[in-house]
């Protein structure tokens, strides 16, 4: 119950005027979802996604040392980046209980979160593992680099920003790797 009052004062604080400008919160039904709170609430089950598809790629058994390394990678830096975002989202707003994923709040569509684009399953029963789980992965990281562009805009916290920043920088460089995957080209 503390939360929910924790949280209602925050939206009260924000629907009136006391922190800045329009893009610190969105109008969603009948209250003001801050928009730091927002990209947290999505990030957060997005990048549990990704760890998913990283772990299930790994379990199958990755062929490619390089996607090998990157999904090593995803699983450590994005559950540090998942414990960094709800201390965060304790500490701003007062809960560590995640919400439901805004895209109005966000300023991307929904269609562009990268969120529908398969799970630890799909890759589990892949015929190549490599591929499918690039193919997959692709996507997903699209979705975090059109987040994190809006966030490293939007967000009112420098900390957001950052985080941004280092998603942008390292999910781009992801792709890189893994658009040679996607396509099969790894077994030529």
């Amino acid at each position: 119950m503390r939360n929910v009052m924790v949280i209602a004062l925050v939206l009260m604080f924000v629907a009136g005027g006391c922190g800045g400008g329009d893009d610190e919160a969105v109008s969603v039904g009948s209250g003001q979802v801050p928009y730091d709170l927002a990209f947290i609430d999505a990030m957060v089950p997005h990048h549990r996604e990704a760890i998913e598809m990283a772990r299930a790629a790994k379990a199958r058994g990755l062929s490619q040392s390089d996607l090998d390394v990157m999904a090593d990678n995803i699983i450590a830096s994005q559950q540090l980046e998942i414990d960094k975002m709800l201390e965060w989202r304790e500490e701003w707003f007062g809960s560590r209980v995640l919400g439901p994923i805004l895209p109005e709040v966000l300023g991307v569509p929904e269609k562009d979160l990268g969120m529908e684009h398969g799970s630890g399953e799909d890759i589990a029963g892949a015929i190549d593992v490599d591929e499918r789980f690039a193919q997959l992965m692709i996507p997903h990281h699209m979705g975090a680099i059109a987040m994190a562009e809006v966030a490293s805009e939007r967000a009112q916290h420098a900390e957001l920003q950052q985080l941004a920043a280092a998603i942008i920088q390292a999910q781009e460089m992801e792709i890189e790797i893994m658009e040679k995957h996607a396509s099969g080209e790894h077994h030529g």
